[in-house]
């Protein structure tokens, strides 16, 4: 293994603090477009967190290749995985028959201080959009439609193809329930 293979499965800590004050410094400094940057520095860690996933599915499970994972096995070795690693707990919901959510109660990138007026955990949008794509094997686009920083109880991230969440996206745009543009149940 040279050095550029151990990177690819190799891990550091960075507190939820970091995370946050990052957050708020790009979007001090640049406004509105610190949300691109942040995603896409998520999108570059997403092929290290997928080959993390990898390892600890292989210690866990025995499982040499994620993408052969039962999809009924996926909402727990999600949530293994990600609150092993620091992230937090993940729950996994159907919406309809094209997207799903992922959410958490305790996302690491949140910040429930914050009181912003949006979802903002801009960093794990990118990094689920490029984890999933790979565990997939299909490009799956991923938009944060609650937050805690926004004082939601929960972080959710939509997950589904892009023409789905173009879908919901324009659904939250004109103030519906995005889940009824997905088929789902309207949220209580």
């Amino acid at each position: 293994m040279n050095g550029n293979d151990k990177n690819k499965t190799r891990l550091i800590g960075v507190g939820p603090q970091a995370l946050h004050q990052l957050r708020l410094l790009l979007e001090n400094d640049l406004g509105d477009r610190a949300a691109g940057f942040l995603q896409e520095a998520g999108y570059a860690a997403g092929d290290n967190i997928y080959n993390s996933f990898a390892g600890w599915l292989r210690k866990e499970a025995g499982m040499d290749d994620p993408t052969e994972l039962d999809v009924k096995f996926l909402p727990e070795m999600l949530s293994g995985f990600f609150e092993s690693t620091g992230w937090g707990n993940v729950e996994l919901e159907h919406v309809g028959d094209a997207a799903m959510i992922v959410s958490s109660s305790d996302w690491a990138e949140s910040d429930p201080t914050a009181a912003v007026s949006f979802p903002s955990c801009h960093l794990s949008t990118g990094m689920l959009a490029d984890f999933l794509t790979r565990l997939a094997g299909d490009t799956v686009a991923v938009m944060e439609v609650e937050c805690r920083s926004r004082r939601d109880e929960h972080c959710a991230f939509l997950i589904g193809s892009p023409p789905t969440l173009q879908t919901a996206y324009e659904f939250l745009r004109a103030g519906k329930d995005y889940r009824l543009a997905l088929g789902g149940a309207p949220a209580n």
